[in-house]
């Protein structure tokens, strides 16, 4: 089976040490909500779903600037480096402002 370009969601409970759950953002001992823990260790996955959105409503530099959020949260986070690499070659969205151009963190 051909490994996961982003690993999965995981957090633990920092009251029970258990796994959250990733749908519901709850411990599933202790229901303690841990969706802030979530939104700061996943901030690049949800930067990239918002310039995901950002695209298909058309606007491409605010694409570009939640592509650059996103890399600089998770700078190993490939689909949202691949994306605004298209981006600037397209010349969509403005140049890189790291002058990137390649897989370094911006």
């Amino acid at each position: 089976m051909p490994e996961s370009a982003v690993p999965d969601l995981q957090v633990l409970c920092p009251l029970c040490k258990v796994t959250a759950d990733p749908a519901s953002l709850c411990c599933p001992s202790c229901r303690e909500d841990l969706s802030v823990l979530f939104r700061l260790r996943y901030a690049g996955r949800i930067d990239f779903n918002r310039a995901l959105e950002a695209l298909r409503n058309g606007d491409a530099a605010a694409a570009a600037a939640l592509l650059r959020a996103a890399l600089a949260a998770e700078p190993e986070l490939e689909p949202a480096r691949e994306l605004l690499e298209s981006l600037s070659v397209s010349g969509v969205g403005g140049p890189d402002p790291g002058g990137a151009g390649g897989r370094h963190a911006l």
